[in-house]
């Protein structure tokens, strides 16, 4: 998963760098799909401390 968040921190980083609308609107398009794919997976995949200590 840290996988994940490094590659968005660095496509974000890119991002701000980048002078070229065509590659920029590319970035956001792949910054917009990890930013879904991490909030799939927290949504299908319950963390440790949830397993742990579920709410009733």
């Amino acid at each position: 998963m840290s996988l994940i968040y490094y590659e968005l921190k660095r496509l974000v980083d890119d991002y701000y760098k980048c002078e070229n609308f065509t590659i920029k609107e590319q970035i956001l398009f792949d910054i917009k799909f990890l930013t879904e794919a991490l909030i799939f997976n927290e949504q299908h995949n319950p963390s440790i401390k949830e397993l742990i200590n579920p709410i009733s």
